[in-house]
């Protein structure tokens, strides 16, 4: 009830000033083929979700964004032995809430700073128990008309483990007219933090290559190998992706490429290590919509 009302309040403290926000929402659905896991038995996944992000101008100087997703994985494991016989989750559902400012804290120079919150379970696990709360500061600035550069530290709260940190990295980086380094990843989504070099032979197309930090932990039901316990999926996705623009509002990509070092964990109600298990790269396709408004 608690982490219910404290969403319902950053929620509507970033809408009331609706009249006058700009938005942009993303619609995304891949597909990871199946590869085996290293002791037994085979995994893939799809996966499919939306985010919303609401940004509003607060003061010439302060800036305010909403966001917020949903994203599913339908995870398909198969096999007699280790984890794939083990079939340990299925359908695994997040929910992430995060409220950012920005502050213009010198010429070139702003600071930002936020909570963040997020629901992570497996199907018919008590979502009560799957909610985690953290923050995250950081700070960018402009170095010249081709380089903006940042950083910060983000900390969250981990299902029965120690608090995580992790970094955040700030990267636009015009390397010549049409070749950019960005972090701002147009293959973000759920938890996907990385790189992406991206070329833009014309106004309408642009292409890209990226490698990606991937990584979920949520939740497990209350039945299975481990009762109202935890799972944990990690990954390097390394991506090719094709963007279409017909219009300033609206974007399409299709993208495909391989998941790297995939590992799979699975620990008790407690937080103690039942299963650790990589699995091999894996293929993938994908199609993500973004729509401005």
């Amino acid at each position: 009830m608690k982490s219910l009302q404290i969403a319902i309040l950053l929620f509507t403290t970033a809408t009331a000033f609706a009249y006058s926000y700009d938005a942009t929402l993303d619609f995304h659905l891949a597909k990871q083929f199946k590869s085996t896991i290293d002791n037994g038995g085979k995994v893939g996944v799809t996966r499919y979700g939306a985010e919303l992000r609401l940004d509003y101008v607060m003061t010439n100087d302060d800036d305010l964004q909403l966001r917020f997703q949903v994203q599913r994985d339908d995870w398909d494991f198969s096999g007699t032995t280790g984890i794939g016989g083990d079939n340990p989750w299925g359908l695994v559902t997040t929910i992430d809430l995060a409220l950012q400012w920005t502050h213009q804290l010198y010429e070139n120079t702003k600071i930002f700073g936020g909570p963040i919150m997020k629901w992570s379970s497996d199907s018919g696990a008590d979502q009560s128990e799957s909610g985690v709360f953290g923050s995250m500061i950081g700070l960018t600035h402009v170095y010249s008309d081709t380089l903006v550069l940042g950083g910060g530290i983000g900390i969250i709260e981990s299902l029965e483990d120690d608090a995580r940190l992790f970094p955040i990295i700030v990267l636009d980086w015009k390397l010549s007219e049409n070749l950019k380094l960005k972090s701002d990843l147009t293959t973000r989504y759920g938890s996907r933090t990385g790189v992406e070099l991206v070329w833009t032979p014309r106004d309408d197309w642009s292409l890209g290559a990226g490698l990606s930090y991937d990584y979920s932990r949520f939740r497990l039901d209350n039945v299975g190998i481990a009762p109202r316990g935890v799972g944990e999926a990690t990954s390097l996705p390394l991506t090719l992706r094709a963007s279409y623009h017909p219009s300033q509002n609206v974007d399409i990509t299709i993208f495909g490429g391989f998941v790297l070092s995939g590992e799979l964990s699975i620990y008790d109600s407690t937080g103690l290590t039942l299963e650790t298990e990589s699995y091999d790269s894996a293929g993938m396709i994908g199609l993500l919509a973004r729509i401005r408004f």
